[in-house]
């Protein structure tokens, strides 16, 4: 089953996936990617818009 997004609903912003199977896909590929804190520890550079702990 097919669902429509009203009009009014429509996100502003671009989407990460166009569909459930994207969706999916994408987070089985998150799941490997390291956190912050790990990206931290290796001597690696977090994104700053994602780096909430307090500095």
């Amino acid at each position: 089953m097919k669902r429509e997004m009203k009009e009014n609903l429509k996100p502003m912003n671009g989407t990460m996936v166009q569909n459930f199977k994207e969706m999916k896909e994408n987070g089985k590929v998150m799941e490997s990617m390291d956190t912050n804190k790990e990206l931290k520890e290796k001597g690696k550079q977090p994104d700053p818009k994602q780096d909430t702990e307090p500095k």
